[in-house]
């Protein structure tokens, strides 16, 4: 099943798997962290609803958690998925909403010879309630909390390559474009170490300087752009930069008028 938010029911599934661990006393307080994180989830919202349309849940209920002629527990879960599901959710609901006596429902139906009442109620309702949410999402069960920062990081780099492409495709050779205007800056800086007196206006020069190698350095053309125009007026006292600045301008118009011309038809 296709999420638009597999995140989400990424996050789920660890709480799932928090609540497995069975480090808490009070179910019903630890349920309500429990269903915050679900109903984060739009996507399992979406899920569950469908899995609950026709389901009776009072009668789904008894069906499932009864009592015999003499007071033995008798548990009969649905084999069907969504009925499953379905009934979860009725037991998540009944126990947050205080219609189900927690301690008392325990007691009654979850006793075992071999584990605790609280563990037995973790591997027959969450566990199998968990992997069925994985099962329909495509989730591992053993999902931790690395793996999902592993698949941020490579979706991050995903969208940066894809930016990248995009760019290039936008704005071809802007790469050889960057590396020039840079190398001409590199030039500027070095001439105007020459200069015998420092003054603020020198300053500014060399500091408009500096960030357009930055903007360069991010291939932020429009930027690039904006801090050449400012470096033709605040560097109009220093005649030994004045055809490198020159130069500066005229790479960017005919980068513009290269583009403007239909560039990608190469």
């Amino acid at each position: 099943m296709e999420a638009k938010n597999i995140l989400d029911v990424q996050k789920f599934v660890l709480e799932c798997n928090d609540i497995l661990s069975g480090k808490f006393l009070d179910l019903s307080k630890r349920l309500e962290k429990f269903l915050t994180v679900m109903t984060d989830s739009e996507d399992l919202i979406d899920f569950l609803a469908d899995c609950l349309v026709d389901f009776d849940d009072e009668e789904e209920l008894a069906k499932a958690f009864s009592l015999d002629k003499s007071s033995n527990a008798r548990v009969y879960l649905p084999s069907d998925d969504k009925k499953r599901l379905a009934l979860t959710v009725t037991i998540f609901n009944g126990i947050s909403n205080g219609k189900i006596n927690t301690n008392q429902f325990l007691e009654t139906y979850f006793k075992d010879r071999k584990t605790t009442v609280m563990q037995n109620f973790l591997e027959k309702i969450i566990k199998p309630y968990r992997d069925l949410i994985c099962k329909y999402f495509e989730i591992s069960p053993d999902l931790t909390q690395d793996d999902i920062q592993r698949e941020l990081e490579e979706e991050r780099q995903e969208k940066i390559e894809e930016e990248k492409r995009l760019a290039a495709e936008q704005f071809p050779h802007l790469d050889e474009l960057m590396e020039e205007i840079i190398k001409v800056c590199n030039q500027i800086m070095s001439l105007l170490k020459f200069e015998k007196h420092r003054t603020d206006v020198l300053d500014d020069v060399e500091f408009v300087v500096n960030s357009i190698i930055k903007a360069c350095e991010v291939k932020d053309l429009m930027v690039v752009n904006g801090l050449v125009i400012g470096l033709n007026y605040v560097s109009k006292k220093f005649k030994n930069i004045r055809n490198f600045v020159k130069e500066l301008n005229d790479m960017i118009y005919n980068y513009y008028e290269y583009l403007s011309s239909g560039a990608e038809e190469e």
